[in-house]
């Protein structure tokens, strides 16, 4: 029997729903009502007994709003997808064509399935990691990366997804059967209750459930807005790493997301006592949200779009002032990236001495040179498959931007001493405090390498402009202080004054800066709480930058200066006034901060009717 939904029958060959996950009487559907509109149906579908494997294990995961079901691949061959019933995989989307998109298998290779997948010509288009391909266009897909269709969502994945996709019903006679089995085995296992913030469609939650959970776990929704997952047989550091990577990729879409995990038999030794636990833990962790949740602001917009552009190939160039965390956001999208088990390599541009730059960059064959006694993996090679990141790559040198370039261009390396190059698929991600478009214009770095590097921008604000974040990331550094230190260290609280001060503080070093405080202050701490006598009072403190730079700031604001009619240019001309300030009035200092050109930061002096630095001094 052929299970139907909402998204049509899938496939002539798909298994049938396996009775033992179903309610009496239900067929291949199950239907529950869990308000909101968010969840009406889904079907259960294809368990068998054979074991998966990368070879014979493939299955097409489609993800509706109403439904989920899944067929298994061929090991090699081609399945066309479209709304014709002749297709291979027969779905029901109003904006797929009858025949829309080929999936191709061509094999496995060294365990590594090769999928490659085109749009058929279609009406609507098709995107693969949320870029529209062209017509006819074959590009290669990844396990979990996801292929979309109007509102449809599908996915390749390597292990039995249908194993765990439930029913609420069968998911509580599943967890009464686990902790049966827990029992008589001396077995150990996790219950999570993941809970968003905002409601939303729940194919837009399942696709990273689909990613984050393996063949034996399984999950179903307690509500418009609640989760409920259990790790099977995983040990603890695994389920810990996979909660925190889907809260993170709930975060990044702006779910708001946050979880409690319990424990058989820590926590419960029943269902009931799990399931309690767990929406306890959850009650708690919600009142006590970690930094990974606490975000918001221009950062969040930041985060937002991060999260957009992880899952596509594309190159991305990260701006912002030195200290803003540029390197954190870099491994943000490589973690929520289908790049995420792969290498992350980062590559200090400014770092490299010339005259090993191209053997660092892509390695050598023994005898190559004297003193290569043995072949060695470049960098870049190091992270094949993977990503790289190219901090301070506006400090590159002109000879490693050659060469960068023709790497990008045919995705090639060839080793020093190498007869032959060598294919390599990284994406690059590239982060720089400097005006690029000045560096271009004195010919330091190359417009052509830039244009292939910058193809999206994220700009990363720094800390004074997000102060609401202070108060959390240093606690995070007071935390991770105490954690780093020999011995035991007990976590001092952070007193009021202490944090009044961080919070007055302009953070020319942004968060780098903070945390460089906050470890000091653990250091100097013998009490239970950090005062203000632990933190560098001379930089800090009042007299020091709080009444001197207001003091001057009302000197220009007292100004009166004419109000503009461009919210952009009202914000420039006030960080301008921020810089100046932050640079205790020195304007090359200040158009450095800002990564301006002198000249440029001059006269916008001058449009924006702000007297010169020693002018307002004087008033």
């Amino acid at each position: 029997m052929a299970a139907r939904d909402g998204l049509g029958q899938v496939g002539s060959g798909l298994a049938e729903a396996d009775p033992r996950l179903m309610p009496q009487g239900s067929g291949g559907i199950v239907r529950r009502s869990l308000g909101g509109g968010v969840i009406t149906e889904t079907t259960v579908v294809e368990r068998d007994e054979t074991p998966a494997t990368a070879a014979d294990g493939l299955h097409l995961l489609v993800i509706s709003a109403a439904s989920v079901s899944a067929q298994r691949l061929p090991a090699i061959g081609t399945v066309i997808i479209g709304r014709s019933s002749r297709c291979g995989v027969h779905i029901a989307d109003p904006m797929a064509s009858r025949e829309h998109v080929r999936l191709h298998i061509l094999g496995c290779h060294s365990g590594v399935p090769s999928i490659t997948v085109e749009d058929a010509n279609s009406a609507n288009g098709t995107r693969v990691r949320g870029v529209a391909l062209e017509q006819e266009q074959r590009v290669t897909l990844a396990l979990g990366e996801e292929i979309s269709i109007g509102s449809t969502v599908m996915m390749v994945i390597g292990n039995r997804g249908p194993n765990w996709i439930r029913s609420y019903a069968s998911f509580e006679a599943r967890l009464v059967e686990e902790c049966a089995r827990a029992a008589d085995g001396n077995r150990t296992f996790a219950l999570a209750r993941l809970r968003l913030g905002v409601q939303t469609p729940w194919n837009n939650v399942m696709p990273l459930l689909a990613r984050e959970l393996s063949a034996s776990d399984f999950f179903a929704a307690y509500s418009p807005r609640h989760y409920e997952i259990c790790f099977v047989d995983a040990p603890e550091s695994v389920v810990d790493s996979a909660v925190r990577r889907l809260i993170s990729s709930c975060n990044a879409l702006g779910l708001d997301a946050s979880c409690g995990v319990a424990w058989y038999p820590k926590n419960g030794k029943t269902s009931d006592a799990l399931l309690a636990s767990a929406g306890s833990l959850l009650k708690v962790h919600d009142s006590h949200p970690r930094s990974a949740a606490l975000v918001a602001g221009s950062m969040q917009r930041v985060r937002d779009m991060a999260a957009k552009v992880a899952h596509s190939g594309i190159n991305v160039m990260i701006l912002g002032e030195c200290g803003v965390g540029k390197d954190v956001l870099a491994q943000l999208v490589h973690k929520l990236s289908p790049r995420a088990e792969k290498p992350f390599v980062a590559i200090n541009c400014a770092g490299l001495a010339p005259s090993l730059m191209e053997s660092e960059l892509f390695g050598h064959e023994k005898g190559a040179f004297t003193g290569a006694i043995s072949s060695r993996v470049g960098l870049l090679e190091s992270a094949n498959g993977g990503t790289v990141f190219l901090d301070e790559v506006g400090d590159m040198p002109l000879a490693m931007q050659v060469a960068l370039l023709r790497v990008i261009e045919s995705r090639e390396i060839r080793p020093v001493g190498a007869l032959k190059s060598r294919a390599i698929n990284v994406r690059f991600i590239s982060a720089t405090n400097r005006d690029l478009d000045a560096a271009v214009a004195k010919g330091t770095f190359r417009e052509e390498l830039k244009f292939r590097l910058d193809v999206v921008t994220l700009h990363v604000p720094p800390l004074r402009e997000r102060k609401e974040e202070i108060p959390e990331l240093a606690r995070s550094f007071v935390s991770g202080a105490c954690g780093e230190a020999s011995g035991a260290v007990r976590q001092p609280a952070i007193g009021d004054e202490v944090m009044r001060l961080l919070m007055r503080y302009r953070w020319p070093g942004n968060v780098r800066e903070l945390k460089n405080v906050m470890e000091r202050a653990v250091a100097l701490c013998d009490g239970l709480e950090i005062e203000p006598r632990h933190l560098p009072i001379e930089k800090i403190g009042e007299g020091h930058d709080i009444k001197a730079g207001e003091t001057r700031f009302a000197s220009m604001t007292s100004l009166d200066l004419p109000a503009l009619a461009d919210p952009e240019a009202t914000t420039e001309r006030r960080t301008i006034i921020e810089a100046l300030l932050a640079e205790n009035w020195n304007q090359t200092r200040a158009a450095r901060r800002l990564n301006m050109p002198r000249r440029t930061f001059i006269m916008k002096l001058d449009q924006y009717a702000l007297p010169r630095p020693q002018k307002a001094v004087k008033g």
